[in-house]
């Protein structure tokens, strides 16, 4: 049984290439998830597979891409993340490196690498957050000291997503310490440079799938050619990430939000207690009734916030309304789709509990509820 919400995206979608994401998710995701997030499998060629249908989404036409835009790449993340959204994670993280290299203004790097992104010959991961400099990315220390020819970079990053699969890494590096913002540049690293060391996987409570480690450099040289934003425009550029990350995060929780609704009304037409199914007492119809109206909230806003990225004015306010929203009423949805199933929402063969741990995850990554709050909480200051 599948869930049908009733907000619309705003702007265009390619329905096509939406039930691709819904049929992918079904056939690949849905069978393979639970392995995965146990550590029983990996999802390396199921994730190469995914980029080369989706992480072009968004991706102009005359770089390689689809030309889709923003909103049919929400509704792409929406359906892979109703069947396992660490994996869809992933795919995500990727999608944001390529959209970066889509817009650097170095050509030649650009013309190297995406090709390679867009065809998951290559997998790509972020690398700003480390582990002193997490909320505040001004105060990143992983330094690139300017030698002859580009960088020698030394320093440690924490929280790769895709870091187990990764082949190729856009690392943010301060190159004028004590600088800021100002000092901040994006260089591009393959996982063979010496010097980069990816270190084992982190043992999550969920998300297996994203493949998240630390990783260290060590004079890890980068020649100028790899610089994909140079310093005084990368720190914007990596803002301008967080921000598309975020979206994805609040489409992506309200996509495991929808699945969870899809179990509990299968499970609540099929179970019969006192006579009748389930979904005929009233008491379960007021559990989903309100799972249903925090869905429809969250995906309205999401909706909200990505209008204004296919626009090409982005609001940081909104985006993390939506962030934040998303990641409290999909925890709470999935709960109370767990609270349906009673203690077979326990077992992992409803997914219920994977995409709960996943969505908890989710709250840490791109920013923190808290984080979200500062960013509204100067919005507000400004209008006061």
């Amino acid at each position: 049984m599948t869930y049908q919400p009733l907000a619309l995206a705003h702007g265009p979608v390619n329905q096509d290439r939406i039930a691709e994401a819904a049929d992918f998710a079904d056939r690949i995701l849905a069978p393979n998830a639970e392995a995965w997030d146990k550590g029983e499998a990996s999802p390396e060629t199921a994730l190469r597979d995914a980029i080369s249908r989706f992480a072009g989404t968004a991706v102009p036409r005359d770089l390689g891409g689809f030309g889709d835009g923003v909103a049919t790449q929400v509704r792409i993340y929406e359906e892979l993340a109703r069947r396992d959204m660490g994996f869809t994670c992933a795919l995500a993280v990727h999608t944001n490196v390529t959209v970066a290299i889509s817009v650097s203004p170095n050509v030649a790097l650009r013309d190297a690498v995406l090709p390679r992104l867009l065809s998951g010959k290559a997998v790509g991961a972020f690398l700003l957050t480390e582990p002193g400099a997490g909320s505040d990315a001004t105060a990143i220390t992983t330094h690139a000291q300017p030698v002859d020819g580009g960088y020698a970079v030394t320093g440690r990053k924490a929280w790769v997503t895709n870091g187990l699969y990764a082949d190729i890494f856009a690392a943010f590096c301060q190159t004028d310490p004590g600088s800021g913002a100002r000092g901040v540049a994006a260089l591009g690293f393959a996982r063979t440079t010496p010097g980069l060391t990816v270190e084992p996987a982190l043992d999550l409570i969920g998300s297996t799938a994203m493949g998240t480690t630390d990783l260290t450099f060590d004079a890890a040289f980068a020649p100028e050619q790899a610089v994909a934003f140079a310093p005084g425009t990368a720190f914007k550029a990596a803002m301008y990430g967080i921000d598309v990350a975020r979206l994805g995060v609040a489409a992506m929780c309200n996509g495991a939000a929808m699945g969870a609704m899809d179990r509990a009304l299968a499970y609540a037409a099929d179970r019969q207690t006192f006579g009748r199914a389930l979904i005929d007492h009233q008491g379960m119809q007021w559990i989903l009734s309100d799972a249903a109206t925090a869905i429809e909230a969250s995906r309205s806003l999401t909706f909200q916030a990505a209008r204004h990225f296919e626009t090409g004015r982005p609001d940081a306010t909104l985006t993390a309304h939506a962030k934040k929203l998303a990641t409290r009423s999909g925890f709470d949805t999935i709960s109370q789709a767990m609270r349906a199933l009673g203690a077979n929402g326990l077992k992992r063969g409803h997914g219920l509990a994977r995409q709960l741990a996943a969505v908890r995850v989710s709250e840490c990554m791109d920013g923190t509820g808290e984080i979200m709050n500062v960013v509204i909480g100067r919005s507000l200051k400004a209008q006061a």
